[in-house]
């Protein structure tokens, strides 16, 4: 998940992007994929509309867009399918037209711990060899693997510094922690929190650089309030040496993740619970001070799934689609009913015919004189 928010942040602003981390609902069971309802709300249309989905090699996919539910469905398969997507897999959506995606698919690494480190030795390699630069946002000239391999982190960085020497020796070794990543001091932010009067005031600053243009308003004021509500900047644990557009795209997927919280109804799934999770573990590993989300999403799912209240729950669900199939055989029974009266009724109306072709032929024949 941090491998595709540090390629996310690479991409610019051109064009408005996603990130979505895949659960078992988007690539085995239902095959529905819900993007981000704030990403919803202000980039995508207002009814249901087809989309095409365009990969890092060119090949195109048509999606329909279910705008009242925030999602894409029919035509999802078939991509899912074809590019082989499995669960803890991440996309990057890139809105680079109206109506089309460009798709960037970054395979599952071992574990989200490693996935972490991964992007924090790639960062360290950034900052040591070159500054930051941002790449062109045309999306056709853009070179992204789909995969990134132990072997070749290593292959890349056979000068890195101690402190890459280090994390690379955790890998290998499992049980990566965030202490294990760096030994570095995180560096505070210079404004107390304590000093911050309100939002006009608010700037979140990465090693002295201020960040602020790096988020939008809604994404700032989200954030504003998650640290009100916790009294302490989140990102103060962060390791000061990590990309600062790193660092912002944790900003606004911890945001966006918190307002998905809120927003969930009583039926989400598990696995999406868990992909939040997961998420959040990764962004805690570098120094982000998530714990309270993450604590209460394991609540939810203990609430949900794990209680008899869950288990009430399931069966309520259950219930409901057995409604649903009762409701539906109802329909078909009545089409049938529907059917039969049709027929028996024109029926009815031959024979009908024939009877008073009949009577009149009989009376006919009674009136004849004797």
């Amino acid at each position: 998940m941090i491998l595709a928010t540090e390629f996310q942040s690479s991409l610019g602003t051109e064009f408005p992007s996603c990130v979505k981390l895949m659960g078992r609902s988007q690539v085995t069971q239902g095959f529905w994929m819900g993007l981000p309802t704030p990403f919803c709300r202000s980039f995508m249309p207002k009814e249901e509309t087809t989309f095409v989905l365009e990969d890092e090699n060119g090949e195109k996919c048509e999606v329909k867009y279910i705008a009242y539910k925030n999602g894409i469905s029919a035509g999802w398969k078939s991509f899912v399918v074809a590019h082989d997507l499995t669960e803890g897999d991440v996309l990057v959506f890139h809105l680079i037209d109206a109506f089309k995606f460009k798709v960037y698919i970054i395979k599952a690494s071992e574990s989200n711990e490693v996935d972490g480190a991964l992007s924090l030795l790639n960062l360290e390699a950034q900052n040591d060899e070159n500054p930051p630069v941002t790449p062109s946002p045309k999306p056709k000239k853009r070179k992204h693997p789909k995969t990134l391999s132990l072997t070749m982190v290593k292959e890349k960085h056979k000068k890195s510094t101690p402190l890459l020497v280090k994390a690379i020796e955790i890998l290998e070794h499992s049980g990566t922690n965030k202490e294990d990543i760096g030994s570095e001091v995180p560096e505070p932010s210079t404004t107390p929190f304590q000093d911050l009067k309100s939002f006009e005031h608010f700037r979140i600053k990465i090693n002295g650089q201020c960040i602020n243009s790096e988020l939008s308003e809604e994404v700032k004021l989200g954030y504003y309030k998650l640290c009100i509500h916790k009294k302490q900047f989140l990102h103060d644990g962060v390791h000061k040496n990590l990309y600062h557009k790193l660092v912002a795209g944790m900003i606004g997927e911890t945001v966006n993740i918190a307002k998905e919280i809120k927003n969930c109804k009583l039926m989400i799934s598990k696995e999406e619970l868990e992909a939040w999770d997961n998420t959040l573990k990764s962004f805690e590993i570098l120094g982000m001070k998530v714990g309270f989300l993450r604590d209460k999403i394991r609540t939810l799912v203990r609430l949900v799934f794990e209680s008899e209240f869950g288990v009430d729950l399931k069966r309520y669900v259950e219930a409901k689609k057995n409604e649903k199939l009762v409701e539906d055989e109802i329909i078909k029974v009545k089409a049938k009913l529907l059917e039969l009266k049709i027929k028996a009724k024109g029926l009815l109306g031959c024979l009908k015919d024939k009877v008073e072709k009949y009577m009149i032929e009989f009376q006919d024949e009674v009136d004849v004189p004797w």
